[in-house]
């Protein structure tokens, strides 16, 4: 929609027309001022007066004699113009190598993110005794690191669906992080307000940067990485992985998982 309105408001949308839609106006000027669009659009300028309409019928113009061009090295020239536009055309669509991953340059782990996501979701009964030895047995604590995160704002969750519906919108934004990440986030409570915690499993010893620029939720959540040391946190990482209630004496209203 933004770009739709540009070039009206860049060609021939003056402020006498565009002031007559203020909630136009105030779109538009929102969006062409957020930093990615400003990068994209650069500086926008509203048309102060209309362009000229040209007029139906030009004026005539005396034609003007030019020596005719010998056609051999005419059409010499017109072949080597045409090579030079596609040389030049070739050159601006070779794509260019995408920047890799800082993840991706870490040292190789052994453990494989997509073996124990298939573990978690095939694993249906004996989930101790499965799915989280199986955990245990594959997680490299020097490849990747478990995050506790605790959601700031728990007394604005009054509604249980509303409450839902914040967690799985987290969820989808955190798509970006799909190949180097596996979580948990628990809504916890049988009355409002609930409670929001949740656990992840990051590539690397640090929360990605990548991602705490790109998910603007992350900064709704106090982040505590998990002391493994500590026999009380290795079992609440257990706890939150099974979906275990009641869960730290409250019962779950809801349970989502990020693999």
């Amino acid at each position: 929609m933004t770009c739709n309105l540009y070039l009206g408001f860049f060609q021939i949308m003056t402020k006498s027309f565009t002031s007559e839609f203020p909630h136009v106006e105030r779109y538009f000027w929102t969006l062409v001022n957020q930093p990615k669009i400003k990068k994209i659009l650069g500086e926008v300028k509203q048309a102060v007066s209309l362009p000229p309409v040209p007029s139906k019928k030009p004026a005539a113009q005396p034609k003007e004699t030019k020596p005719k061009a010998e056609p051999k090295k005419e059409a010499k020239k017109e072949v080597e113009k045409q090579a030079a536009k596609a040389e030049a055309a070739e050159e601006e669509e070779a794509p260019k190598p995408k920047p890799k991953n800082p993840l991706d340059l870490l040292p190789p782990s052994k453990m494989v993110l997509d073996d124990w996501k298939r573990l978690y979701s095939n694993t249906k009964t004996n989930f101790r005794e499965v799915a989280i030895k199986g955990f245990w047995d594959m997680y490299d604590p020097e490849g990747y690191s478990l995050w506790f995160c605790d959601y700031k704002y728990n007394e604005e969750n009054t509604v249980s669906f509303v409450t839902m519906n914040k967690v799985g919108g987290f969820l989808q934004r955190m798509d970006l992080a799909r190949k180097y990440a596996f979580g948990k986030m628990l809504v916890i409570g049988a009355n409002p307000p609930f409670k929001v915690k949740g656990l992840w499993l990051f590539r690397g010893q640090e929360i990605p940067q990548f991602v705490i620029d790109e998910c603007y939720d992350m900064e709704l959540y106090e982040w505590k990485k998990v002391d493994l040391s500590d026999a009380a946190q290795k079992e609440r990482v257990n706890q939150m992985i099974e979906d275990c209630e009641p869960f730290e004496g409250e019962p779950l209203l809801d349970a989502k998982c990020f693999k």
